[in-house]
Parts: C-alpha cells; sequence; structure tokens
C-alpha cells in the first residue's frame, strides 16, 4: 500500500510496536483471542477525536474507518471535521484520504477503495486505486445526479450503489463496472417515486445485489447473470443489512427482530432480541448486538445455530467481519479494551479469535 495518492500520507511500524498494541504479553495463550486498537497513528499516539464505523478487508489486514481525530497522521487535517482512514496491520502504515464523505469499501487486497464524496454539483460515488492514485466518478457521470452507498466486490470491478435523478423519478440500484467503463441498473420496480430503491449489497464476485424497496418494504436480491429478481424478505417490511461475499446469505432487519436467509435453500432464522449488525464472507458467522450494545459472534452451520463467542461492547457495521469470522472490528468508548487508553473517546479495535 506504500505509494498511494489521493491526498494521503503513511508511516511504516515496526512488528514489534504493533505486538505492542495488542494488550497481551509473551506468556498468553497462543489461541487466546486479542484485540488490539486500530484508530491510532502509525507511531501508536492515540487519536484526539472519536472513530467509528470501521469496515474490514476479508484477510483482515485492511481496516477502514471515520475519524475526527487531527493526529492520525504527519499533516494532521486541513479543517475540522470528520475523515477517513485506511489501517494497514501488517505495515502499520495509516493512509487518510481526504475527499471521501464515508467510510471508504475495500476490495479484497485492499486496493481499491469507493465511497463518497462531493461532484461538480450533487454527492456522487468515486473509486480510487490507492496503489497509483487516480481517481475516477462511478456514478452519474455527468455530475448533475446524486449516487451514494456505494458497495464493492471483492477483486474491485464492479461497485453497486444508489441513484437518485430528478426528485420526481425514484431511487434505483445501478452497477459500474470499472472494466468495462459501463453502468447498468440492477433494481426492478415501478416509475413512482413513492417506490425507492435502496441500501445495495453485493456479493465477491459482482454477480448478486441484495436491495430493499423503501415503499414496500419488500426486500429482492438481483442475479445479473440470469436476470432474476428474488424476494427474500419473510413477509414483513424489512431492511438490507449485509449479504455475505459468497452470495448465499443475507441479513435482514424487521419489524419482528432480525433475520437471515439461506438463498440457497430458502431456510429462514430469526434473532429475536438482538439486531444482526454483519455477515461473514462465508456466510457462517453472524455479529450480533444485544440491548445493552454487547457483540457477540455467534455461528450458524448451515443456519442450525452454533457457538457464540463475545467480541467486545459497542457498536459495528456491516462489513466489519472477516473471512470464517476470525476478525471483528468495532467501536466503543470503554476504557478497559487495551492498556493506556486515556483518551475518554469512542476508538476502533479489531478482535481476533486467535
Amino acid at each position: 500500500m506504500s505509494g498511494r495518492a489521493v491526498t494521503v500520507s503513511g508511516i511504516s511500524l515496526s512488528t514489534a510496536l504493533l505486538l505492542a498494541f495488542t494488550g497481551t504479553t509473551a506468556g498468553a495463550a497462543q489461541h487466546a483471542p486479542r484485540t488490539e486498537r486500530v484508530s491510532t497513528a502509525a507511531d501508536g499516539t492515540q487519536g484526539d477525536g472519536a472513530s467509528s464505523a470501521a469496515v474490514t478487508t476479508p484477510n483482515g489486514r485492511y481496516i477502514a474507518f471515520r475519524s475526527s481525530a487531527t493526529n492520525l497522521v504527519p499533516e494532521g487535517v486541513t479543517r475540522p471535521g470528520t475523515y477517513s482512514y485506511i489501517r494497514d496491520l501488517t505495515t502499520g502504515e495509516v493512509t487518510k484520504i481526504e475527499q471521501a464523505l464515508s467510510t471508504p469499501r475495500l476490495s479484497a487486497d485492499g486496493r481499491w477503495a469507493t465511497y463518497t464524496d462531493w461532484g461538480s454539483r450533487n454527492i456522487n460515488v468515486f473509486l480510487s486505486d490507492l496503489s497509483t492514485g487516480t481517481r475516477i466518478r462511478v456514478g452519474a457521470p455527468d455530475g448533475r445526479d446524486t449516487a451514494s452507498s456505494p458497495t464493492i466486490s471483492e477483486d474491485g470491478r464492479y461497485i453497486a450503489y444508489r441513484w437518485l435523478g430528478h426528485p420526481d423519478f425514484p431511487t434505483r440500484i445501478d452497477l459500474y463496472d470499472r472494466l468495462t467503463g459501463t453502468r447498468e441498473t440492477v433494481s426492478a420496480g415501478p416509475q413512482d417515486s413513492n417506490r425507492d430503491m435502496d441500501r445495495p449489497s453485493i456479493s465477491g464476485d459482482g454477480r448478486r445485489v441484495a436491495y430493499q424497496d423503501n415503499g414496500t418494504g419488500d426486500v429482492w436480491v438481483a442475479d445479473r447473470v440470469t436476470g432474476a429478481q428474488t424476494e427474500a424478505d419473510d413477509g414483513t417490511p424489512s431492511t438490507v443489512v449485509q449479504l455475505s461475499a459468497n452470495g448465499r446469505v443475507l441479513a435482514m432487519d424487521s419489524a419482528d427482530g432480525s433475520y437471515v436467509r439461506d438463498l440457497r435453500t430458502g431456510r429462514v432464522r430469526h434473532f429475536p432480541g438482538v439486531r444482526v449488525l454483519a455477515v461473514s464472507p462465508d456466510g457462517q458467522r453472524l455479529l450480533t448486538r444485544d440491548a445493552d450494545a454487547n457483540l457477540t459472534l455467534r455461528g450458524l452451520r448451515g443456519l442450525r445455530g452454533g457457538r457464540e463467542t463475545p467480541v467486545g461492547h459497542g457498536s459495528a457495521t456491516a462489513g466489519s467481519v472477516s473471512a470464517h469470522g476470525r476478525s471483528v472490528v468495532y467501536a466503543t468508548e470503554d476504557a478497559d479494551v487495551v492498556p493506556d487508553d486515556t483518551n475518554g473517546l469512542y476508538d476502533v479495535f479489531q478482535w481476533r479469535s486467535r
């Protein structure tokens, strides 16, 4: 990730210093969970502003998050506000994306980042190549329309996003192909201004895109290969949480609690009393949050239930669980997660199962 542009900065961090951040000791059990504070400067300096809204790549190496801290990179910030950062946990490099108005969504290798920023007139979706610093506008190519809520395939080729033209038109879900430079509309639905399509979530190969109809509360999954539109909700008004990278498991929220559907078998599993926040890329682990903000990683084992593992206390979002549930990124203001947390602010942490 060295050599990034896009108004970035980075400093390498030694492996020994990274280990010091974990709060573990040499005598700790080899397979014990470890938690590391991510929202620090490369030299370990804690942030002087709150950090949250973190997402991870499937291998857990790259973490993107939002922060109002002014001291995470050497040049600081140009104006007060909240900025987007990416942390490479292997090198310790911290990268700031000056233009991003939302947490960047990353390709699996951490090279491609998609996010919202101001276009010439309205909010738009952009795609940055963090290895070269090049940036292109993905949504609304003429700049007059609005695009938001981007989600990216694992190889960084496909970006699905929410498109809005004239206020009298309904919003829809479009998809951009980076290799061909073409766009297509993924969502279906009547041309009715009360039937806005929202909250896209894309599979790792870019074949399937889940989205919701805000007018009816229906949730749909579009298959770009077959052209099929499959309703995935449980019959109650629902919202999309996340489609697993393998395109098999869809997590949703509804009035009767959170639930997941196995799109291959059609099985549905409900989780009353908790909210499902994220699903692992393989669709076998769920991150849930109870009324007391306790975060729990739950195994599905083919949607028949499985092990429940406490992760921490705080908040998390879609994209916060790595492959096979090996790590979770979350935000909390708790001061006892790692030693020397004295800023009294929300920080981003990575919890690792082993």
